[in-house]
């Protein structure tokens, strides 16, 4: 199992980038992230980019939920693509820095699509020992938690007004 850190890009083309934190929301952490440098844009298999130089990284850590949430925009601001980890234990590291231990089961939404992504990579996770019983049953529960609201609309960061983070970028 991974931790994840709120302030990295996880993302190897990306060279360098801004950031900004908000850490005084009530129910979750949040960074921004504008790309300077980006050694190679990134494509999607429906050839969309999703990074590129001047595209942004809207992060959402809920606070008490087992899932992470990623929007990707481009330099106009406009949403592409959410990305969701699924995962737990949404806290602040030792350097009061948003982070969460990642459970590999993610899920993309674009266009009204949803793709369910390293489903081969929880199992082996669980086959190894790396993830326990109890993780593996906490990710198909939240999977199918957050299909149920990305399919209703209902999911709370998702709905989250982004504009206002990166309003000063």
């Amino acid at each position: 199992m991974k931790t994840k850190v709120i302030t990295n890009t996880y993302l190897r083309d990306v060279e360098k980038y801004q950031l900004k934190l908000f850490l005084d929301e009530d129910d979750y952490w949040v960074s921004v992230k504008k790309l300077i440098d980006v050694r190679e844009k990134f494509i999607i298999n429906n050839g969309l980019c999703v990074m590129d130089n001047g595209y942004y990284i809207f992060e959402v850590i809920p606070k008490n939920e087992n899932y992470a949430m990623r929007l990707f925009l481009n330099d106009k601001k406009e949403a592409l693509e959410y990305y969701f980890d699924i995962c737990k234990n949404n806290r602040l590291d030792s350097n009061k820095i948003p982070c969460y231990d990642d459970l590999y089961l993610d899920i993309t939404y674009l266009d009204g699509k949803i793709n369910i992504l390293d489903e081969k990579e929880l199992l082996e996770a669980y086959k190894f020992g790396d993830i326990n019983q109890e993780d593996y049953d906490l990710v198909y529960e939240m999977k199918d938690l957050l299909l149920e609201e990305i399919n209703n609309k209902t999911n709370k960061m998702m709905n989250i007004d982004y504009m206002k983070y990166l309003n000063d970028f």
